[in-house]
Formats: structure tokens, sequence, C-alpha cells
């Protein structure tokens, strides 16, 4: 076993212990919006760290751009439906008086 396959090991491990901690958070956690900030912290960082493992598994060929441009499109929709999420929840749940501090800036 060489020294890239423990690295690769160590940090496909990493990354399935933070997608384990994000469902422990998702599981354990109050309430929807600190559901959500676990989900989309540990599910992002966990994909990170398993395809850098992949790649580095992989080395500098074809097959790496392609996890590369799938990691690339987890880490721009990942935190983007996150948010769209969090954004419904507030206007439908009015948290924090939301809709009435967005109804009093488009009357000034």
């Amino acid at each position: 076993m060489t020294a890239l396959n423990i690295i690769t090991i160590i940090l496909c491990a990493a990354g399935i212990l933070f997608m384990l901690f994000a469902l422990t958070g998702i599981v354990r956690f109050p309430d929807f919006y600190t559901r959500l900030h676990a989900q989309g912290i540990g599910d992002t960082l966990g994909a990170f760290l398993i395809m850098l493992g992949m790649v580095l598994t992989i080395g500098l060929h074809l097959m790496s751009l392609k996890v590369l441009l799938i990691f690339i499109i987890i880490v721009l929709t990942n935190p983007l439906g996150t948010n769209l999420m969090m954004i419904a929840a507030v206007r439908r749940d009015d948290y924090q008086e939301y809709n009435s501090k967005t109804t009093e800036d488009t009357d000034k």
C-alpha cells in the first residue's frame, strides 16, 4: 500500500464522517433552520473530501477532470438549494417578522 492510497483512504473516510455528522445533525437538531445548515455544510464538505480522494487515486487523467466538474456542479447547486429552501421557509412562517420588514422596504 502506497502513501497515495493511504491519503486517499483518509480523505474518503473523512468525507464519509462529515456526511454522517451532517446526518446526525439533521436527526438531532431542534428546528428546520439548524437542520438545513447541518445538511448544507456537511454534504458539501463531505463530497469535496470524497471527490478529492477520487482525483488523487485517478491521477492526471480525463476522468479526474470529469470528477472535478461534478464537484463544481455540487458546489453550485447544494448551497443554492439550501438557501432557496431557507428563504421559502422564512417567507412562509414569517420568521422574525420577515414579511413585514420586506413590505416596509418596498413602501419607501
